[in-house]
């Protein structure tokens, strides 16, 4: 039998999927972390936006350097900290011998997205997210503070459940739509750096990781997951999955200046299409709003030759 420090005895009762999505969630937060502090910037190397010459083939289209990014989002990761500081409020009175893992870890947690908050905020202050973010952001955080006590009392069956369930449901349904603003902003990248795709493939491996922990739990614990906990966690999976083929599959084109620029077609998606693609239509004089190639791009091109047939 395999000795265990005091306090560390209920990894006894863990699955291994738990323990891995515990440190690829942790993971995260680091990749982000040693971004932000490498790049010296949470948007990495970004070149303005200029337009091409009228003489090439694609005179209607915007891009950026082959470093580009628009980077982290400011929202999503106020968000999580929100996220954190609710659902681990038990740290005050919770006696940490009785499972030091889950306290270390929700103290890595939350001190790690204020960290990232006051480095985006105060160290490399400076945000691209236009008001649409900001209104997905806003929407995400209401929509869940409305559901989370009627959620909260038919999962508990009484019309009184502790606050403290409440709290952790609130946590759970934010959690499940708080990276849309990142991946709003993703939408406006040129080209991945290692603050997008690492770190939601860190984020994506975590929740992927923690399905297979409450399938293994279902057939085996006498104790099952919070129903909850399952239905959004699927939800925001689903999100991270549809997100991820509608960015592998997008069309990426190779300019003569050397820029490269991606079209992500949301045509394909099954849910962000519904959601990324609401409020376009009053953004639709900000170019740097806009995705740099697709319907956007062919309504500027014929909009130019209309013009010109009729010179």
């Amino acid at each position: 039998m395999i000795y265990l420090p005091e306090g560390f005895e209920a990894l006894y009762y863990m699955t291994v999927w738990r323990i891995l999505a515990d440190l690829t969630h942790l993971l995260s937060k680091g990749i982000l972390i040693f971004a932000i502090h490498r790049n010296r910037s949470s948007e990495g190397s970004c070149a303005p936006f200029s337009p091409l010459p009228p003489s090439s083939p694609s005179d209607s289209l915007y891009a950026t350097s082959s470093d580009g990014s628009q980077g982290v989002s400011v929202i999503t990761q106020a968000l999580y900290a929100v996220v954190f500081c609710t659902r681990y409020i038990d740290i005050f009175w919770t006696e940490p011998k009785i499972n030091l893992w889950n306290f270390i870890f929700k103290i890595l947690y939350i001190v790690s997205s204020l960290y990232i908050l006051v480095l985006m905020l105060r160290v490399f202050a400076r945000t691209r997210e236009r008001e649409m973010s900001y209104r997905l952001g806003a929407y995400s955080l209401l929509g869940s503070f409305l559901l989370c006590p009627f959620i909260t009392m038919i999962a508990k069956k009484t019309w009184a459940p502790p606050f403290i369930y409440i709290l952790i449901n609130f946590s759970l349904i934010l959690e499940s739509v708080c990276i849309l603003p990142q991946l709003l902003l993703l939408r406006q990248t040129t080209v991945p750096t290692v603050i997008d795709s690492f770190y939601l493939v860190a984020l994506g491996a975590y929740r992927a990781l923690y399905i297979c922990n409450w399938i293994e739990r279902y057939a085996t614990d006498r104790v099952k997951p919070e129903v909850v906990a399952v239905i959004f966690g699927v939800i925001q999976t689903l999100l991270y999955v549809d997100f991820a083929w509608v960015y592998y599959s997008r069309q990426r084109v190779k300019l003569r200046s050397g820029g490269i620029v991606d079209a992500d077609d949301l045509n394909k998606s099954w849910m962000l299409r519904r959601v990324l693609r609401r409020g376009r239509d009053s953004e639709e004089n900000s170019e740097e709003a806009r995705p740099a190639l697709g319907d956007d791009a062919e309504d500027r091109k014929s909009t130019r030759l209309n013009s010109s047939h009729r010179l």
